[in-house]
């Protein structure tokens, strides 16, 4: 085995982890002299990960962290070949426990007195899994801690059975990597041996929050009269946490307490129905059920203290005023909305744009959203591209209007404009003015290739939304207009942009498109839910019944409609593919299978449209059937719950 040894750790874009952690050799190959590539490790906390002790990676290198010495530091690092890791066989590493140390944000190998700088080159051969740990344990170097499967590496995290004497979280990363791919590997470190708890707490009143100071997460957990914690402090360098978020305007204040409790051998600290959650002299918040727990897990819970109402937030990323919503945009994360949030003050809202995540606007209003633009793409969102998730949205009173001169087709609706269709060459010019100038034109046009991979064959989604009494008015040629989004699903020679809406609805409000310009609409897409849709619909519909948009040249309105009570039914794909309507209702007549008018053919067993439905939505959200998207309020005999997410 060689001997040199390097990791250079530098921080990089979330498409770049993309473009690195895929591993696309399928031969199986084996260490040949020469045939080699110097492997470069880019490193980083995860992104749910907040810590006092480790506020970025750069402190793992060091030993005293906040004035304490922790007397723990550094990074060990294993690589095995693929196929013996994904095997389970872990006794022939490429290298083991290889100590590594941090600066600069680079991973440096800590050598010994007589090697060589040279030495802390890697060459790769083949297909690695890498698996780092932090703390560096020197002990795990000795024949008798060797791993020799996978369930040895539990032990490797130092943990202690008292539960008072653990005074750091263990960290994780795992990745893969090959020849190919070593410029950017790239690591990412979890907590071990813990899980994660987030209480968040909203108030139009910032000064109605409790004081930081006064506050306890899970107190029976970690008790206020620990000896330990009295005397030298280290624990609470990381047990509490407290992310304030002041309202800039628009929304409601937050505080987000975080804590993380120890999970390892005797104390699995589940939480137990009556345990108290967060308790100050201001506020106290209760478990009303039992919560077993899991190992590198989050929980949630949300209260706002001044509707009173309880939240499950679905990500640590939370929005909650106009700044917060707007940061959304271009951007690939998960977030959660946690109150309502009113745009008034915003006289033109641009739409988002997102490639990739997911925006769970948890039931709460977003209001007054006024547009006025010559863009082509209108709504809250202008387009929602790639592998995205919009959900929980509750869209109030939009009013919209485009005034476009130009060729291009313009696409409105209340969610999105464009639900994952065909990129632009604009589009594209955009994600390429987003890869760091300094690299390459062949690393350039490979992360490019990479990136436009990722959104190819893709699905976007649209769940359990609603749009309150939308007006939307469309100056343009050719548009695609629809309450809930202009176009959705698209296919092109070089691969397939699939969408998916259902549980979605729309009440109410009127559509007028191309009002004195008929010859506009040549090839106008019209419909009270969407305007042209190539994707996948199930169990929405739309009330409106004012919906103006005449066909050109003053035809038959019957035989050459540009509108429908519902959606166009493109045929892009087939059913099987996802290019179907089902399960669905309009007000206005509709030709499409799936689509009925609910004033003869509502189903007995919903709750009526004028109410809160549907009644079964999102279950991903927990795996059951029983989510509600709405606001519950307080109903002690189910909330509040605990939401647990996988990073």
């Amino acid at each position: 085995m060689k001997s040199n040894y390097i990791l250079n750790i530098f921080f990089t874009l979330a498409y770049v982890l993309l473009f690195a952690t895929s591993c696309t050799n399928e031969e199986d190959t084996h260490p040949v002299k020469g045939e080699n590539n110097l492997l470069r490790i880019s490193a980083s906390c995860g992104p749910i990960t907040k810590v006092h002790e480790l506020p970025n990676v750069n402190d793992m290198a060091t030993q005293i962290i906040g004035g304490t010495d922790y007397g723990l530091k550094n990074i060990g690092l294993y690589m095995y070949y693929a196929d013996d890791y994904q095997r389970g066989d872990l006794s022939q590493p490429y290298i083991r426990n290889l100590e590594c140390t941090v600066e600069d944000g680079q991973l440096i190998v800590v050598l010994g007195p007589n090697q060589n700088p040279e030495d802390r080159n890697i060459f790769v051969y083949d297909r690695m899994t890498i698996v780092a740990f932090y703390p560096y344990n020197p002990e795990m170097s000795q024949p008798e801690n060797y791993f020799t499967v996978r369930a040895d590496e539990e032990k490797y995290p130092i943990t202690r059975n008292d539960y008072s004497q653990q005074y750091y979280i263990p960290y994780r990363a795992q990745t893969n990597t090959d020849p190919t791919m070593a410029f950017y590997t790239q690591m990412t470190f979890y907590p071990k041996h813990t899980y994660k708890v987030e209480i968040v707490v909203v108030s139009d009143d910032a000064a109605a929050f409790p004081p930081t100071g006064s506050v306890r997460v899970l107190p029976a957990k970690d008790p206020v009269d620990n000896s330990d914690i009295q005397t030298d402090g280290k624990r609470e360098t990381w047990f509490d946490d407290v992310n304030v978020m002041p309202n800039t305007g628009g929304g409601s204040n937050v505080q987000q307490y975080v804590t993380y409790i120890w999970t390892a051998d005797g104390n699995r600290n589940d939480i137990e129905k009556g345990d108290i959650l967060l308790e100050s002299e201001q506020l106290t918040l209760i478990a009303s059920q039992n919560l077993t727990v899991d190992e590198d897990h989050v929980y949630r819970y949300g209260y706002n203290m001044t509707t009173g109402e309880i939240f499950i937030p679905t990500s640590s990323t939370i929005v909650h005023d106009i700044a917060s919503l707007r940061s959304i945009d271009d951007g690939n994360t998960i977030t959660y909305q946690a109150c309502d949030i009113d745009l008034s003050s915003e006289p033109n809202w641009q739409p988002l744009n997102i490639v990739g995540g997911r925006f769970d606007g948890g039931g709460h209003r977003i209001s007054n959203m006024s547009i006025n633009t010559t863009e082509s793409k209108a709504g809250l969102f202008g387009q929602i591209q790639g592998n995205s998730t919009v959900c929980n949205i509750n869209l109030v009173n939009p009013v919209i209007t485009v005034n476009s001169n130009s060729a291009d087709t313009c696409y409105v609706g209340g969610i999105t404009g464009r639900l994952n269709t065909v990129m632009s060459e604009e589009d594209k010019a955009k994600l390429i003015g987003n890869i760091p100038g300094d690299l390459s034109p062949v690393v350039k046009e490979a992360l490019l290739q990479e990136m436009l991979a990722g959104l190819l064959n893709s699905q976007s989604n649209i769940i359990g939304c609603k749009v309150d009494n939308p007006t939307i008015t469309v100056n343009g040629r050719d548009p695609n207009v629809g309450t809930i989004c202009g176009q959705a699903g698209e296919r092109d020679q070089d691969g397939t942009y699939k969408s998916g809406i259902w549980d979605t609805y729309s009440l109410g409000g009127n559509i007028t498109v191309n009002d004195g310009n008929i010859d506009n609409n040549a090839n106008a897409y019209v419909g009270g839910f969407c305007g042209l849709n190539n994707g996948y619909i199930s169990r929405s519909f739309t009330t409106i019944t004012d919906i103006n948009a005449q066909p050109p040249g003053g035809g038959d309105p019957i035989q050459v409609s540009v509108s429908t009570g519902f959606a166009f039914m493109g045929n892009d794909f087939t059913a099987s593919e996802g290019g179907v309507i089902e399960d669905s209702y309009a007000m206005l007549p509709d030709y499409n299978n799936g689509v009925r008018q609910m004033n003869t053919s509502w189903p007995s067993g919903w709750i009526t449209y004028t109410g809160k439905w549907p009644i079964n939505t999102i279950g991903w959200l927990n795996g059951s059937s029983s989510s509600f998207w709405y606001s519950v309020g307080s109903a002690p005999s189910t909330y509040p719950t605990l939401h647990w997410e996988r990073r």
